[in-house]
């Protein structure tokens, strides 16, 4: 994948990272001049309901034109494969940054709550927030990303009532034990 030029745009230059629902490169828009990051879907759930969730990430995330969430540019269609283009940050996640002294912490988890309060005034509950899915700049500014299981208030679901999503580890009890997330829940 690395050289392949998607779109006639972007250039893949370098794989950052994989997760549950694709694989994550950074790559440069040709046309803007600047780098981005492409997340691919995997294979894996590449299905009428993977693609359904990928545009889903997409559109919530859209939405949220804020400090904290990292921004969507564009989704591609390159043939069968489908892509988010978002905005490239560079750092680190909080996974790799484990561990964090407890006034780092607190400054990074006051950053998330700020990025998450924006989100959920908007209808939109992340349902996987966890540090995998935070990254810290050089400055020390926490961003919030991958919002592919997000909720968003209003629209059809993706997924049936009670089903359980996101990550054991991290989820809220109500989450775990009844598939019930809400905008608490992500706190």
């Amino acid at each position: 994948m690395i050289g392949t030029l998607l779109s006639n745009r972007y250039r893949i230059e370098a794989k950052l990272g994989e997760g549950g629902m694709g694989v994550v490169y950074k790559a440069h828009d040709t046309l803007l001049d600047r780098p981005v990051a492409i997340k691919a879907l995997s294979p894996t759930v590449f299905s009428d309901q993977g693609l359904k969730r990928l545009l889903r990430e997409a559109q919530s995330a859209a939405k949220l034109a804020h400090p904290g969430i990292v921004a969507i540019h564009d989704v591609l269609e390159d043939g069968d494969a489908r892509h988010i283009v978002m905005e490239f940050v560079e750092g680190q996640t909080l996974r790799e940054r484990i561990p964090v002294g407890w006034r780092e912490a607190a400054g990074l988890m006051a950053q998330v709550f700020e990025a998450m309060e924006f989100a959920h005034t908007r209808g939109i509950v992340h349902r996987d927030l966890k540090p995998e899915n935070i990254i810290v700049t050089p400055e020390g500014r926490a961003r919030v990303m991958d919002f592919g299981l997000a909720r968003s208030e209003g629209r059809s679901r993706l997924t049936q009532t009670g089903m359980v999503v996101g990550t054991a580890l991290y989820m809220a009890p109500e989450q775990a034990l009844q598939g019930k997330a809400e905008p608490r829940s992500d706190l």
